[in-house]
């Protein structure tokens, strides 16, 4: 429980105040809105008109609704993109896959706090626009061994590629292995494929044979996306391989998928994966 407060605490130190705009700033034009109002109703709408305390909204499905400023207890941009009339928000997890990170950043101001199958808590924020920071370490043990830092660079940005390079390391009695790798995610927000090249190090000394791993993603629904992510490993070694299915709310997601390895003509199949995590900041 204290591991789990601890990454809770980093998340907040990390995240700003939610950032909401003020009713008073409400304007008519093409923005589209996600309007809290005091009886906890939500309404997804753009503003068509502003008449001293009366604001007409139109909603996605076309009807025009008359608010006072006075019923809106708060407003902010909607994310994500409509889809015949519905808002399909946007993934809050885009910067990884299962396990592996993709080429893309989580935004600065954003964050998110989880958990990898039910067990190892982690965070991950937006330090800046082009660094993301994730961090965690197991519940079993009673301590924080072995904990796990994940820095990522982002070196490239388009409007269909996003590479980023990064390290993912574990610390434990006095040690340390893990990985240095580059990836890149290729494709939009709802369809992409991402492919990564890695270099194992134990303490100084590094391995000369890489890991490669493919992955991609595909928006379903409203509320639904396929995610596969598989590596490919040194050698004779073999391939480890997952597939799935991601459920993303407005700020609870979850993961659920199976993982398999096969190799020297072995094939071991399925591990059950269940992934949960939490948004933070971004107006939320």
């Amino acid at each position: 429980m204290m591991t789990v407060l601890s990454l809770l605490a980093v998340a907040a130190a990390a995240t700003p105040a939610v950032a909401q705009i003020e009713v008073e700033e409400l304007t008519a034009g093409e923005t589209l809105y996600e309007v809290r109002l005091l009886d906890g109703s939500v309404v997804f709408a753009r503003v068509a008109s502003v008449e001293g305390e009366t604001i007409v909204l139109v909603t996605l499905g076309g009807a025009r609704l008359e608010v006072t400023r006075s019923q809106i207890r708060t407003v902010r941009v909607a994310e994500g993109r409509v889809v015949e009339g519905e808002l399909w928000r946007k993934d809050p997890n885009s910067s990884r896959l299962f396990f592996t990170a993709t080429g893309r950043t989580i935004p600065k101001g954003e964050a998110y706090v989880g958990t990898y199958i039910l067990v190892f808590p982690f965070v991950a924020f937006g330090v800046t626009d082009r660094i993301t920071l994730a961090m965690g370490a197991p519940i079993l043990f009673g301590r924080l061994e072995p904990f796990y830092v994940a820095p990522k660079v982002q070196v490239v940005k388009t409007t269909t590629a996003e590479i980023s390079v990064g390290m993912l390391a574990f610390f434990f009695d006095n040690e340390s292995v893990g990985i240095t790798y580059g990836v890149g995610t290729f494709g939009t927000p709802d369809n992409a494929l991402t492919v990564g090249l890695g270099f194992g190090f134990a303490g100084a000394d590094f391995s000369s044979q890489p890991v490669a791993m493919i992955g991609g993603e595909t928006r379903t629904s409203r509320r639904t996306k396929l995610v596969t992510e598989n590596y490919f490993l040194p050698g004779e070694t073999g391939m480890v391989f997952s597939a799935g299915i991601r459920f993303i709310g407005e700020r609870f997601s979850t993961d659920v998928a199976i993982a398999g390895a096969a190799g020297d003509g072995d094939l071991g199949c399925c591990v059950p994966i269940i992934n949960f995590s939490y948004a933070l900041g971004g107006g939320r």
